[in-house]
């Protein structure tokens, strides 16, 4: 997943933003889902949904270093773990441009967890651990599962490591919002220093702090090795 700027650019897509983003700022829609937003290129890991570009968005973006001019990510971060997103949002703040704008819609566990009695074990449990069946037609699979949770505090803190500075931040119903700018470009280098600290490894035979650098090694040891079987 370490790359050079130019080596993960798809033709095809190159061509598709030639064609009708040339004189246009480029924004991207990232998990849309069947939402189809004009004006963005909406990009979708499920083909079923028909995005403008089918995508993993585990995988590098095929875009440049800082090409992008806005980056809108609504109900999707929270689909990532606790160490992927670190890679996921590192790749998402690469392509932006020192200026651009990201907006990242996460549900805010801390007020759903107030929510447990009023919802019910079911549909409590239903609600946290995400929707795999997307409006009851498409199945999504694992993308559809939530793997962390955030309350604007803790969503505040993560999104300005990556040099991204706050504009607004609200919970609207169970929602979060946050609408920030980058105002630096930051490093892979200083990206990989980051800790990523883990409660339940405090109790292993293992540190419970490990660098962005060193999970980013074991996510990369993990694909390498279920890719080849």
């Amino acid at each position: 997943m370490i790359r050079s700027t130019t080596s993960y650019v798809c033709t095809a897509h190159v061509v598709y933003r030639t064609t009708y983003h040339l004189s246009r700022m480029t924004k991207l829609h990232l998990g849309c889902g069947t939402k189809k937003l004009d004006g963005w290129i909406n990009i979708d890991s499920v083909k079923a949904c028909a995005p403008d570009l089918v995508h993993d968005l585990t995988q590098p973006l095929p875009y440049s270093d800082q090409s992008v001019d806005e980056i809108l990510a609504e109900d999707l971060l929270e689909h990532f773990d606790k160490y992927m997103r670190f890679v996921v949002v590192g790749e998402w703040v690469r392509v932006l441009k020192v200026d651009g704008t990201i907006t990242v819609q996460v549900p805010n566990f801390k007020k759903i967890l107030f929510r447990y009695f009023k919802f019910g074990f079911d549909n409590f449990v239903d609600f946290i651990f995400g929707e795999n069946l997307w409006n009851s037609k498409i199945y999504i699979g694992h993308f559809g599962n939530h793997k962390w949770g955030y309350s604007e505090k803790s969503l505040q803190e993560f999104v300005t490591l990556f040099g991204i500075e706050p504009v607004s931040i609200e919970t609207k119903g169970l929602n979060i919002r946050f609408v920030g700018k980058k105002m630096r470009h930051v490093s892979q280098e200083e990206l990989d220093k980051i800790p990523i600290h883990s409660h339940a490894n405090k109790f292993s035979p293992g540190p419970d702090t490990v660098t962005l650098g060193f999970a980013r090694e074991k996510i990369n040891e993990y694909i390498r090795l279920n890719k080849n079987g």
